[in-house]
């Protein structure tokens, strides 16, 4: 089953970040991909994601609003595979991440 593995934190807390912060949490993100491989998980995509433009003109959610800000998309045999992975992610301090499973659109006749 494929899993998405949804991360959400403050966006703002990214802009403050110095640049060797920044590579910390891209280095902890690769490290963790690869625990992914070796471990057997297919993974399907993982990014930061970039925020929309359409955003830099409208006002923000606000100081504490947590915004979707990267995934990984999996590929386990249980959702709880799925969840323990899930809470392997490396995030900063105040962020979290949401397990979903993604449903697929069911073959013709299936």
């Amino acid at each position: 089953m494929e899993f998405a593995l949804l991360i959400f934190g403050e966006e703002k807390s990214w802009d403050q970040m110095s640049e060797a912060e920044r590579e910390e949490r891209f280095t902890a993100n690769r490290v963790f991909g690869r625990s992914l491989a070796e471990a057997g998980v297919t993974v399907r995509y993982g990014a930061r994601l970039a925020r929309p433009e359409i955003l830099e003109a409208e006002p923000r959610a606000g100081d504490s609003a947590l915004e979707l800000g990267g995934m990984w998309l999996i590929e386990v045999a249980t959702e709880e595979e799925a969840l323990a992975w899930g809470e392997k992610v490396p995030v900063g301090e105040g962020n979290r991440v949401e397990v979903r499973r993604c449903d697929r659109p069911r073959p013709a006749g299936a």
